[in-house]
């Protein structure tokens, strides 16, 4: 009889994203296991190539945490061989099986969220690098203006999940410009704005700053569909988001840029990724919704001539 493994995934994308590496340690530590992956419907695709056998749950948010009693009713009575509740969820303690959660970070510790998702593996694991799984076959389905354009793409992620963390679009438009104009680092690349469809307004007035340039607008494609034009990239910029970790996880150089968030916590991951943030710009370290604003923007002082700078320093590396 095949063992059962339960993971509770986060909801948010970049959340999730931080969490691939650790999860796919998991699956390798239980071959021939049957996983059974609860989480959000947004990031329902990130696990859709999970390697080996798996059963992806959406957990469809409902009035009072009725999804929660809802999901008890299907899992409540199973037996577990391992349960990894990446949320650290009530939900996972009445259930039966051996359960883990990462680790939380101690008031005014710095731990970034990959080093702390990672340590669901147990004590002095190395942290694990996040994941995008796809076939090859999902990764060559690209637009045939990314053919074309070969590696000379510029990603822009100009959305993120509030307004203060939402670096201003004509910026983005300069910055695009001064990359890719004669002479520049990238010169001539394929502009490509990515995102959710929320963000088509951001990509349209970037497009609209961008006369001459090449571009393309992505927003609303999937994240699979995404990632495998970020794998093709020579630059992603953007600002601190879902976005941002898909394209550090898919490979792609990539710059992002914070304000009232913590990089050290939040930053992209890897040795082919920076961050910058304008010096001007205090945050509270501690959970988002106590430094992010939804009323305006907080990354106004973060000049296109330091984005240029830190773009620069990137893609010599």
């Amino acid at each position: 009889m095949t063992s059962e493994v339960l993971i509770i995934a986060n909801s948010m994308i970049g959340d999730v994203i931080m969490t691939t590496g650790a999860i796919g340690e998991l699956v390798r530590r239980h071959p021939g296991s049957h996983f059974t992956v609860v989480c959000s419907p947004g990031t329902r695709l990130l696990f859709s190539g999970l390697p080996g056998q798996s059963t992806i749950v959406p957990l469809v948010k409902q009035k009072h945490g009725r999804h929660w009693l809802d999901l008890f009713r299907c899992m409540g009575m199973r037996r577990w061989e391992a349960i990894y509740d990446f949320r650290g969820t009530m939900f996972s303690r009445f259930l039966r099986g051996p359960r883990s959660r990462p680790r939380r970070g101690s008031s005014g510790a710095l731990e970034h969220k990959v080093v702390e998702a990672s340590s669901i593996l147990g004590p002095e694991t190395n942290p694990a690098s996040p994941v995008i799984w796809m076939t090859e076959e999902v990764a060559a389905d690209v637009p045939s203006e990314i053919r074309a354009a070969g590696d000379d793409i510029l990603v822009l992620g100009p959305g993120a999940s509030r307004i203060g963390k939402a670096w201003p679009v004509d910026r983005f438009a300069r910055a695009a410009a001064m990359l890719t104009a004669v002479g520049g680092p990238m010169e001539n690349a394929l502009v490509v704005a990515v995102g959710g469809p929320m963000d088509r307004a951001a990509a349209q007035a970037i497009r609209g700053l961008l006369a001459g340039t090449s571009f393309l607008d992505m927003t609303g494609a999937d994240l699979l569909k995404t990632s495998a034009v970020m794998r093709r990239a020579r630059l992603f910029v953007g600002n601190d988001s879902g976005m941002m970790h898909l394209s550090a996880a898919s490979g792609a150089p990539t710059l992002g840029l914070f304000g009232p968030t913590d990089e050290r916590l939040y930053g992209p991951w890897g040795d082919r990724s920076a961050a910058v943030r304008p010096a001007d710009v205090g945050f509270i370290f501690g959970k988002t919704s106590k430094t992010v604003s939804t009323t305006h923007s907080q990354m106004e002082s973060l000049q296109v001539e330091a984005v240029m700078a830190a773009a620069e320093g990137l893609l010599a590396r």
